[in-house]
Order: structure tokens, then sequence, then C-alpha cells
């Protein structure tokens, strides 16, 4: 697949399907230097990190974190279009204008009124990205700032996937592969510094808050738990689907008496009275609907897969192949066999899905996922973008895959040089993002 890329023989999207990521006519040429060094700083912390990881776990995670924004940098530089440009345009990014000619209060007061006067990429969003522009511009103006500030708060998404994958499995080795592959998600790579590189985040922040819940058993993470569901909607409400695997957590912690079948009803009411408050804070005090908003935003969608002429069968197809490169194809393949060989031992499971080991109920919650994201259609086309808080959920199964194998470093170092390899190989090629 990377060498389909290569030649240019692999289409992003779909001719037929009316959209494509076009070819560079003339390639940027690949600094050797470049190359090296970010293959060097991978190994380092996969080598060195897989051991201290046990010992010295939070400096371990801070030394990775900072080196991972390093190698995210020195991957991005192979595009041809700078952070900065990104950050300025209206075509590609229209948040950061928009931030500067309004004020919070003005967007979310007037969001009914105004937002058909926005620029089309920021009148198709929730204002939550408007919002998060005004926060950055709090801290600095220039477009090349703002760019880093996107790639490092969407890094912190890496340590949320850390600690989630640490409670889910216990194993910190597999916890510590996810963060790893977490930065080289190539989808998140071709387009950083644009602000679909942060939606991971904040659906991470509610399974995280979700299953300190369940661990500590008080009310107050159910209130920040809702808290943090309007604020997900308020930035992007596509990761609401990935609520099937907040299910399969769930029935895992009932099967595994962790959380009784009683704390149920507790779980879904504190929850929902602490988003019915956020709620109707922001509607009584800035006058915002947001499930109004949100209904514009799912209407304007499905208006556009007809006016853009995107046929639903051809996408479904056409969605999928992308995906498979820009989750990562490694990754993918992983997740296949993970899935074939749990539908081959189908005989031998359990037929009660509680008394299911939380790797398998995972694997299957996941899949279960991606087939309604797929099936359902809404988005047909631009899936690398779109479609990068689902690739990180993919992360884990090949993680903990690998954790297993013995002496599986060096294999786990080759799948993520073939992970840099596919992204360099794709920005230096195709133009994910077009000023």
């Amino acid at each position: 697949m990377v060498f389909l890329v290569y030649s240019k023989n692999f289409v992003f999207g779909s001719e037929q399907g009316n959209w494509t990521y076009d070819y560079y006519t003339t390639v940027k040429s690949l600094s050797l230097w470049m190359l090296a060094l970010t293959l060097s700083l991978l190994g380092l912390s996969i080598f060195i990190g897989s051991k201290l990881i046990f010992l010295h776990e939070k400096v371990t995670l801070i030394g990775c974190f900072l080196i991972a924004l390093f190698i995210q940098i020195l991957i991005h530089s192979v595009y041809p279009v700078p952070l900065e440009t990104i950050v300025q345009s209206d075509n590609a990014n229209a948040f950061y204008s928009v931030a500067k000619q309004y004020s919070p209060g003005e967007i979310l007061t007037q969001y009914g009124n105004s937002v058909l006067s926005l620029p089309p990429h920021a009148r198709t969003n929730m204002p939550g990205k408007i919002l998060l522009f005004q926060l950055f511009n709090l801290l600095s103006t220039s477009p090349q700032i703002i760019g880093y500030l996107v790639i490092i708060l969407s890094t912190f998404g890496a340590l949320l996937l850390y600690v989630i994958c640490e409670k889910l499995f216990y194993d910190k080795r597999a916890a510590f592969y996810a963060f790893i592959l977490y930065i080289l998600i190539p989808g998140k790579l071709f387009f950083s510094p644009i602000l679909n590189t942060v939606t991971p985040l904040f659906i991470l922040l509610c399974i995280y808050l979700f299953l300190i819940y369940i661990e500590r058993k008080n009310i107050f993470f159910l209130w920040l738990l809702g808290a943090a569901f309007y604020i997900l909607i308020l930035f992007e409400p596509s990761p609401l689907v990935t609520g099937i695997i907040f299910i399969g957590i769930l029935l895992n912690a009932i099967g595994e008496k962790r959380l009784p079948k009683k704390d149920i009803p507790v779980l879904l009411l504190h929850s929902f009275l602490a988003f019915l408050c956020v709620y109707e804070i922001f509607s009584i005090f800035l006058s915002f609907d947001l499930l109004k908003a949100f209904r514009y935003v799912l209407k304007d969608a499905a208006n556009f897969n007809l006016s853009a002429k995107r046929p639903y069968r051809l996408w479904v197809a056409e969605d999928f192949k992308e995906f498979f490169y820009s989750v990562g194809t490694p990754v993918m393949i992983i997740f296949i066999f993970m899935t074939s060989r749990i539908i081959a031992q189908w005989k031998v499971l359990k037929f009660n899905i509680l008394h299911w080991s939380m790797e398998n109920i995972y694997v299957l919650s996941l899949l279960v996922t991606f087939g309604v994201v797929l099936f359902l259609g809404i988005n047909r086309g631009e899936i690398s973008r779109l479609w990068i808080y689902l690739a990180v959920f993919f992360q884990i199964p090949a993680s903990l895959y690998i954790a297993k194998i013995q002496k599986g470093t060096i294999l786990f170092f080759l799948i993520a040089c073939t992970l840099v390899l596919q992204s360099i190989v794709a920005l230096q090629r195709v133009s994910f993002i077009n000023p």
C-alpha cells in the first residue's frame, strides 16, 4: 500500500464518488537526516521506554511525550505547506479568522443568527472549535505558535489513551505501545494542525472519567462526565457513536463485579443531570441551544452528500479502503486477525457476554462501532480527517497483541517504522490540506 501511494496509484477518496485528495505534480525531496533522526528518536522511545515504564512510569511518559512532539513536528516538516499557512487559511481552517472577528460571547449568543454568515468550514462545524482558537489567542496570536499548540494539545490524547489502556487491561507495556501508536496514526499526521486531530482528546477524557467512576464509585466523576459530554458535543459530536464502546466497558465491569447492576441508574441519572445543568447554563446565560446547533450541523452534512453527489453504496467501500491506510495498515491487519480469531472461537465462548474477557468485548464493540459509522454513511469521503477519533481506538488491540509476544519490542519497532513510512510517503505526495 505504501508503494501504491509512492507510485501515485492509491486513490484517497473516489473519482466516481466526486472527491479525491490530489497528488502533487512535484514531490518535495526527503531529508535523510530528518528520517534518520525521526527513526532514532522513535527507537530510543520504544526500546528504553518499554523497560523504564515499569520502573519510572511518570518520568518515562513525560520524556516520551516531549520526544513525541518532536517526532510529529519532524514528520510534518515533509509536507509542502507550513503550519502557519494552514492555520491562517479560511479554505482549510476558518476557525482562526472567525476567532479573531468575534468574542466567545458573540459566537454563542448569536450562533443561530450569525452561522450563515461564517466561512463554509466554520459554518458546518460546532462552535467549540472557534472557542478553542479563541483560547489559543489568549496565549499567542502567532499562527505558527498556534499550530504547535494544536499539536501539543492533540498529543495529550496519547497520555489519556495510555491511562485508559492500563486501567482496562492492567498491562503497562500494552498501554505504552498504545501511547506510541497514537502519535503515529497516519491520518492524524496528515492533518496536523487541523482541529480534527484534537477531537480524540474529548472522547478519551469521557472514557477516562467513566473508568474512574467505576473504580472509585464517586458521584463527583459522573458530574464531570456529564459536563465532558457537553463539551464533546460542543466541539464535535461525531464521537458519540463510540458510546458502543462505553457499553462494552460497562458490561465487562458488571461481569467482573466491579460495578453492581444497581449502580447503573445512578450512573445514568447523575451524568444526565450534569449534562442538563451545563446545557441550561449555556441556554439561559448565553442563549445557546446545543441541540439546535447539533441538528443544524447534522442536517447540513446530509444535504452536503446530496448536493456533492456522493452516492451511499460507492462510499461504503471507498471509505473502508481509505481508512485501511489512514488508521495504519499494520494496525488494521492485526485488528482483522484478532476479530477473526474471536469469530473462529465463537463456539467455545460462553454464551453470556458478561463472562467474556475485556479484550474480546473491546474488539467486538470496536468492530460494531466501526460498522455503524461505516454503514450510516454520514461521512462520504474525507474520512482520513473525519475519522481520526475512531482510528485512535484501533491502536489498543494492536498494542495488546504485540505486548503478549515474547521479545516483541523489535516487532513493535518495525510496525512503528512502517507507520512513519506510510505517513512520510503520503505527506510528500498528497495534497491533504489545500490552503
